[in-house]
């Protein structure tokens, strides 16, 4: 097995520590974290919910929100 150090860092050694925006529980981060200030218990709820397409009514699965409705190929305008 190989195994290699993780050679990433922050600017500010402050920036590593945070709280959950759901639960409020304290997280170490990572450079480059996608979590988006979630922790692991709650990053499923922070996934949007699944919306009915405004011209067919299929549901738009919600990490595809912003993608449009593959069944009809109705896509969100942007401004």
């Amino acid at each position: 097995m190989l195994s290699f150090a993780d050679l990433r860092t922050f600017e500010a050694p402050d920036e590593r520590f945070s709280h959950c925006l759901l639960c409020g529980r304290d997280l170490v981060l990572l450079p480059d974290d996608r979590r988006g200030g979630h922790c692991f218990d709650c990053l499923t709820l922070s996934v949007a919910s699944p919306k009915p397409c405004p011209d067919c009514g299929a549901m738009i699965p919600g990490e595809d929100l912003g993608v449009g409705c593959a069944n009809c190929h109705w896509y969100p305008l942007r401004d």
